[in-house]
């Protein structure tokens, strides 16, 4: 019995590794720090397990509070030799919520476009709460696409417990 359960631990471990492997060492990730905060984010693909080639860049800003307000996010341009502008981020933190609106950049007017895209994620008690929305330019109105509410269901089995 123990010779097929390590058996199949080392067969497991094998299998995780090879798909490890081809997953995640595509890519790797130098972090440029500000002491404490993360400023900017460079992320390479791997060729051949030793050539780094430049692929996106994330570049992060902060509110008064030390939490993150924007995250932008550059892609690689081969023909060019730079990072280019693709979309941003902008975190609004309020008591219970934090709204994530997500706005493109629009190269022909150097600025990122409105909003046309949100979600929001609501704690509310030991709940947390996720709502996703499209904005609706023929109705002005926000549309509500993805609704999940996250629960944790263990502890509430171990409440009923007795």
């Amino acid at each position: 019995m123990k010779t097929l359960v390590l058996s199949v631990v080392i067969a497991m471990t094998a299998i995780v590794n090879a798909v490890s492997d081809s997953v995640v060492g595509k890519f790797t990730y130098n972090t440029e720090m500000d002491v404490e905060r993360v400023e900017a984010t460079t992320v390479f693909t791997v060729e051949d397990g030793k050539y780094l080639h430049n692929h996106l860049k994330y570049n992060y800003t902060y509110d008064a509070d030390n939490r993150v307000s924007q995250k932008e996010v550059m892609k690689w341009n081969e023909m060019t030799k730079v990072f280019e502008k693709q979309y941003r981020l902008n975190f609004i933190y309020s008591n219970n919520e934090v709204p994530i609106e997500y706005t493109l950049w629009n190269q022909k007017d150097n600025t990122y476009t409105e909003v046309k895209s949100k979600a929001i994620y609501q704690a509310i008690g030991e709940n947390i709460n996720y709502q996703s929305y499209e904005w609706n330019a023929k109705e002005s109105a926000w549309d509500l696409t993805v609704a999940h509410s996250m629960t944790d269901e263990n502890s509430k089995l171990l409440a009923l417990r007795k």
